[in-house]
């Protein structure tokens, strides 16, 4: 992806396709949106796999975090609230099943694949 703002119709599709995945507990499905050099940072991973800084890198680790967490919250489902665009990004605002907000900024690659990903979550005492 060239260094552009993608458009609002765009930014609205690539929400939609990733809430869907994750809706729908598609692991498979989760994985394929993100890019195998992914860069995800959020407090859930110092919880589910103990790093520290609750970051990874690649998508080994990674898909050893969504497993974790869709098999420890089988009724998870995200409801979109909210999708802002950027630059080869989106920020979408959501919340969870229990009503907890979340704010993720989602950076893209050249084929659209999530490449650095920021969670921030309102309300959780970590």
């Amino acid at each position: 992806m060239s260094a552009a703002r993608l458009t609002e119709q765009r930014a609205q599709e690539l929400a939609e396709e990733w809430i869907e995945a994750w809706n729908e507990h598609d692991l498979e499905a989760i994985m394929s949106l993100y890019s195998p050099a992914v860069v995800f940072q959020t407090p859930t991973i110092i919880d589910s796999l103990g790093i520290p800084d609750g970051r990874v890198e690649g998508l080994e680790d990674l898909r050893e975090h969504f497993a974790r967490g869709l098999r420890r919250l089988p009724d998870l489902r995200f409801e979109l609230e909210q999708v802002y665009t950027g630059v080869n990004s989106v920020a979408l605002a959501y919340r969870w099943a229990d009503g907890t907000p979340v704010c993720e900024l989602h950076e893209y690659d050249a084929q659209e694949r999530i490449e650095r990903v920021q969670a921030l979550y309102r309300g959780l005492s970590w």
